[in-house]
């Protein structure tokens, strides 16, 4: 953010730099225009980023749940439980797959 600031012309103090910083979020594209927003003088009060939940451990586990299932149909012999666990993990599969199809996106500043 300094280097920015020094690019851009800007004369900003360390302490006016750590107040700005937890606004970028260790987002390199945030923090330009944090610095460009307080080269114009605008009011900057929260962050624009957020923290995510990452929720992959768990669809995983999922997954593997749906492998154990079919796999202990193979075991017993049991035709239902081999073909249930079968269906739930290719459907499990293929909806972790459309869950990553990503469509049209804003770029930032858009």
């Amino acid at each position: 953010m300094e280097v920015e600031a020094q690019r851009q012309g800007l004369e900003i103090s360390k302490s006016r730099l750590a107040e700005l910083q937890p606004l970028a979020g260790r987002n390199p594209m945030l923090a330009r225009k944090i610095i460009r927003n307080e080269k114009l003088g605008l009011k900057q009060d929260r962050p624009e980023h957020t923290q995510y939940v990452v929720i992959m451990p768990i669809i995983i586990a999922m997954l593997f749940s749906f492998a154990v299932v079919r796999f202990i149909g193979m075991g017993t012999g049991n035709k239902g439980l081999y073909m249930t666990g079968g269906i739930c993990l290719v459907s499990a599969m293929a909806l972790k797959q459309l869950g990553n199809v990503r469509g049209a996106r804003k770029r930032l500043g858009q």
